[in-house]
């Protein structure tokens, strides 16, 4: 470098942006996904397995820590799921806040490591314990056991498309920063 200062990397718009405004895109892009949701997804007689969109807030939201407005976001898209899929009121409420709860409670453990086994488990986890929440909960409100196939294409979906798009449900939380400050 000729004139010797340190270069700046130049900031995204996406890191200046307060959190606020991240929760906000975040969950217009998850009632945008449930909303295509609703529409039919075959394709040429292939059913598409749709993913569980809220699944994405609440493992991007829950690496802030416990803030309200998150949970009240994964509430209101729970019952919104649960009207959609005739599912009981609260089920899908439940799993993404019990997701959301593992999401902050995985990172508080593991703040500050950044390797990639952490940053795969931390999903992965989630994704199979809202697999078997959803398997226990349709199994027990359908009086029978229900085919685990179909679920299990949806958590697939959704665990790949929030590898892609982790990033937008990111609230903007540093390592070492205390939980629950951003939002």
């Amino acid at each position: 470098m000729a004139s010797g200062k340190l270069r700046r990397r130049k900031k995204s718009i996406w890191s200046q942006t307060a959190p606020s405004a991240r929760l906000a895109f975040g969950a217009f892009f998850i009632v945008l996904t449930g909303a295509i949701g609703m529409l039919p997804r075959e394709i040429f007689g292939i059913t598409i397995a749709w993913p569980f969109a809220a699944l994405w807030g609440a493992m991007g939201w829950g690496k802030v820590g416990l803030a309200i407005r998150p949970m009240v976001l994964l509430l209101l898209f729970g019952l919104m799921q649960d009207i959609v899929s005739n599912a009981p009121l609260g089920c899908f409420a439940v799993i993404n806040l019990a997701v959301y709860g593992l999401s902050a409670g995985f990172t508080q453990q593991t703040d500050g490591m950044r390797d990639a086994f952490v940053a795969v488990l931390g999903p992965v986890v989630m994704l199979l314990v809202a697999l078997v929440m959803i398997w226990v909960f349709a199994s027990v409100t359908s009086d029978h056991l229900v085919r685990s196939t179909p679920i299990l294409a949806s958590i697939i979906t959704t665990g790949l498309v929030y590898l892609v798009g982790y990033r937008m449900f990111d609230l903007g939380r540093r390592p070492g920063e205390p939980p629950g400050q951003t939002t």
